[in-house]
């Protein structure tokens, strides 16, 4: 699929894992555990989380490998169960692990506050709420994305994993509510940031151009054969993203 057309972008929409930070595989610290307790020390499935959401990687750990199509209730309520647990011990397994917000993450975030505030600038992520809220509070990043007047509230503006799901219905939700915040907005004038095939693929799904960053496990040849609008080994500095930003193609 040829990448979708790009107009000057209103709505910026990133990607966590392996886009804002790595967590040094910290996260998979707590899906041992929590998958320990609750099948009773069951062996864990190999599992390559990279670009899946929480809810898929739970259903995949508990035998369900369907995940292009919406679970069924009883698939749906344990992989709920599995993700809760995963919640719960994920900030204790953060500092387990060494960690960091990748180059020019904050530089960027920091131009888009201050020389670009109407823009968008949302989480779109396969995070739950509390898991994105838990990473991004330990990394330092969760003031660029609250919700509210306080940026030490832990609620974070985006659209994030609630079941299990196809990546696409992530981005959709996003995209109906910018466009419920800015009339008439386009999916060409939206850019997805993300670092996997999963991230182009649920955005062209809906019609929306993606700027891929080979900034994690997958290469930049991987990223380009599924043709995103750009595909970069990294997130440039913000004179750089500026011209991507306001690119039409």
């Amino acid at each position: 699929m040829a990448s979708p057309p790009k107009l000057p972008t209103r709505a910026l929409f990133w990607d966590i894992d392996g886009t804002l930070l790595l967590t040094g595989r910290a996260g998979m610290i707590a899906w041992e555990r929590a998958f320990a307790e609750a099948t009773g020390g069951r062996t864990f499935p190999s599992v390559r989380p990279d670009g899946l959401t929480d809810h898929q990687i739970a259903a995949w750990l508990l035998g369900y490998t369907d995940l292009d199509r919406p679970a069924a209730p009883p698939e749906q309520a344990a992989a709920a169960s599995l993700v809760r647990r995963y919640e719960l011990g994920l900030a204790a397994a953060l500092p387990l692990r060494q960690g960091r917000v990748l180059d020019n993450v904050i530089g960027l975030l920091e131009w888009v506050r201050a020389e670009r505030p109407e823009l968008l600038s949302w989480l779109v992520t396969g995070n739950t709420p509390a898991g994105g809220t838990a990473k991004l509070q330990y990394y330092g990043l969760s003031e660029f994305f609250s919700s509210g007047d306080d940026p030490t509230v832990p609620s974070l503006i985006g659209s994030f994993s609630t079941r299990v799901e196809p990546r696409a219905h992530i981005v959709q939700r996003a995209l109906e509510m910018a466009q419920s915040t800015l009339p008439g907005l386009r999916p060409s004038e939206v850019l997805v940031v993300g670092d996997t095939p999963h991230d182009i693929e649920g955005a062209h799904a809906i019609g929306v151009p993606v700027l891929a960053v080979a900034t994690n496990t997958h290469s930049l040849d991987e990223l380009s054969a599924h043709s995103p609008w750009r595909a970069l080994p990294g997130l440039p500095p913000a004179d750089t993203f500026q011209a991507l930003v306001a690119a039409s193609s």
